[in-house]
């Protein structure tokens, strides 16, 4: 698992989740800037210098109130940890690291609304995101690229089968979230069925 707190270096990711993640991240925020200033107050309260307070305050945010992009990478991080996706697995080829890189949407199920999100992820969790998305998704994606096109003189199912076996940095990202994010709770599934 990556150790957040040595990861210097970040990697933009750009990822689709669900409206109702992207709700419970914001009221996590919310949530952490009202505990911090209530905190602070709370110093002031017992006559603890401000600038002191803040710089206090300032120290604790790791712990306590962490960024969102470190609650992603946190979930993240358990999620790729788990044994379906721990590998070992080959590393990205030149041609498959650029593949990765484009920029559009997988196909995917309809799971319901998705909002696009850009997370600064340490680089070393961002290419191994990258990494197991692409190797689970090799075999599924080389069958749709033969058949050139979604629907065209094909069957549905098979397509829809094709489509379900394929693991997006966002569907991963979600199954964190779901997992391990902020409204994650035991036994909760993720809207993909993963």
């Amino acid at each position: 698992m990556v150790n957040l707190a040595e990861s210097s270096t970040r990697m933009k990711t750009t990822v689709w989740i669900t409206a109702s993640q992207a709700g419970a991240l914001r009221l996590l925020s919310k949530t952490h800037r009202k505990e911090q200033e209530e905190t602070l107050n709370e110093m002031l309260r017992r006559g603890i210098p401000k600038r002191d307070a803040r710089i206090e305050v300032m120290g604790m945010r790791a712990e306590y109130w962490p960024h969102l992009e470190d609650v992603v990478a946190s979930a993240l991080g358990q999620r790729l940890a788990e044994p379906d996706m721990a590998g070992p697995w080959q590393p990205l080829t030149e041609t498959e690291g650029a593949a990765m890189r484009l920029s559009g949407r997988w196909p995917g199920p309809d799971i319901g609304a998705l909002v696009q999100r850009n997370y600064a992820l340490p680089s070393d969790l961002a290419e191994q995101l990258r990494t197991v998305s692409w190797r689970m998704s090799a075999e599924p994606l080389d069958e749709l690229r033969r058949r050139e096109a979604f629907g065209r003189g094909t069957d549905p199912r098979t397509e829809a089968q094709l489509i379900a076996a394929l693991h997006s940095p966002g569907r991963i990202v979600r199954q964190a979230l779901g997992r391990y994010g902020p409204t994650a709770s035991p036994g909760t599934r993720d809207p993909e069925g993963s």
